[in-house]
């Protein structure tokens, strides 16, 4: 029974490391006020830093993420790494160029519904106008999705 035991957590120890080693690790560059590339697409476990940062920072945008994702804040002026383990569309920002534009968009997995994942982000900017440079993001990433095949035209 006790070789049962060791053999059974030897073997979950071994599917942790195989899909910690199957993590994928991105980067994000802030150019100018703007991220680049502004959309990604990821799979859970994988890993978002976010470089070039001396005068930004990444704030997420709670009402357009899984509501249970956690809160991203950076420090200003510093490199920043993140780990997404939650499956949804997750906005984000640079608070203070975020009247540039200056947000992108992480779609973590396959998640279901997209198209009204993203209608629902859109309600929100109408209900508080200080998402609204979120609106045009949006309609570049409808187009994103797309061109990856990921949506159909409406």
């Amino acid at each position: 029974m006790k070789n049962i035991l060791i053999f059974l957590s030897l073997l979950m120890f071994i599917s942790t490391l195989s899909f910690s080693a199957d993590a994928i690790d991105h980067e994000i560059k802030a150019v100018g006020t703007k991220f680049s590339p502004a959309f990604i697409i990821i799979q859970p476990g994988d890993t978002v830093t976010w470089t070039n940062m001396p005068a930004h920072l990444v704030e997420s945008i709670d009402r357009m993420s899984p509501s249970n994702s956690p809160k991203i804040f950076s420090t200003l002026g510093e490199d920043f790494t993140r780990t997404f383990d939650i499956t949804g569309i997750h906005v984000y920002k640079c608070t203070p160029h975020w009247g540039l534009r200056m947000g992108g968009i992480i779609l973590v997995g396959d998640p279901q519904a997209l198209n009204n994942t993203i209608d629902q982000y859109f309600k929100e900017i109408n209900h508080d106008k200080s998402l609204l440079p979120a609106k045009g993001l949006l309609k570049k990433f409808k187009k994103f999705l797309i061109k990856q095949s990921r949506l159909t035209h409406e």
